[in-house]
């Protein structure tokens, strides 16, 4: 039922926005005449296109001065989840909300731009029945195991757990000139992929480069673990292609590094030398 009132509103926008440019037309033409109507919207054309160089201009500034230009292994997986879900962005999905409580209608997040569906890694504690020696009675207690260094720490256990990404382009103005937010939630906290979706939480939580539901902002074994499994996984792959590129220099595959050393911008080093020779 909300879905369809949300269509209709939108309906509604359409074509109050259609009247309005109808009505401008018929006031342009009543005030300067049919032979100056030409001229006219020639006028607000060219205010137009002037007012979109501005902001390419505007934009320009910020994405060379202002926005954040940096490398860091979390935020590198964020740009591939934006690349993932907009590749496969189911093209019925529009707008997302949250769906808020009694008190308070659903709140408008943004625009759907990209989805995607992914597993990631959870840890779950290990539990085991203990008799409690001051009662007798049998009780649930962590299970404690030795590490490498003899030290006693929880034992645990690794599952995949399928989760939903949403990047939403935000509301307003900054959403032009801002990266989608990428929201990451459970695909039970949700209500069907059609149309509008509404997430069932109260707010939204940033966490990381990511943003998650409320109900989920003290899940460590979701949030947290998923992560750095991410975050390593990624420095590990980083590490393998540097390690590749010392290789092919070392073995002469590197076209470019040996033509450096021919043309002697680089120094080669003297074992090299001798394997040359």
């Amino acid at each position: 039922m909300v879905m369809f009132k949300s269509r209709e509103q939108k309906t509604k926008t359409w074509v109050m926005v259609v009247g309005v440019i109808i009505g401008i037309i018929i006031i342009i033409t009543v005030l300067f005449g049919i032979r100056n109507i030409f001229r006219v919207i020639i006028i607000l054309i060219e205010a137009l296109l002037f007012i979109a160089f501005l902001g390419g201009i505007i934009y320009a500034f910020y994405y060379i001065f202002i926005k954040k230009h940096r490398y860091d292994i979390t935020y590198v997986n964020k740009k591939k989840l934006i690349e993932a879900c907009k590749k496969n962005k189911l093209e019925n999905l529009k707008g997302l909300y949250l769906s808020g409580d009694k008190t308070h209608t659903r709140v408008y997040i943004g625009d759907i731009v990209g989805y995607c569906r992914i597993q990631v890694l959870t840890r779950h504690n290990v539990y085991e029945d203990k008799i409690d020696p001051t009662t007798g009675k049998k009780v649930k207690r962590m299970k404690m195991i030795k590490n490498e260094r003899g030290q006693l720490v929880p034992d645990y256990k690794l599952e995949k757990e399928e989760q939903d990404v949403f990047a939403v382009r935000k509301k307003g103005l900054s959403g032009f000139l801002t990266e989608p937010m990428i929201i990451r939630v459970s695909p039970q906290d949700h209500d069907e992929l059609i149309g509008d979706v509404t997430l069932y939480g109260y707010s939204l939580i940033p966490i990381s480069e990511y943003w998650f539901l409320n109900t989920d902002y003290l899940d460590v074994r979701k949030i947290d673990y998923a992560i750095l499994k991410e975050a390593e996984r990624g420095i590990m792959f980083e590490t393998l292609r540097d390690i590749k590129e010392v290789v092919d220099r070392a073995i002469g595959l590197d076209a470019r590094h040996k033509k450096d050393i021919e043309t002697k911008h680089l120094v080669e080093l003297p074992e090299l030398q001798r394997i040359s020779r």
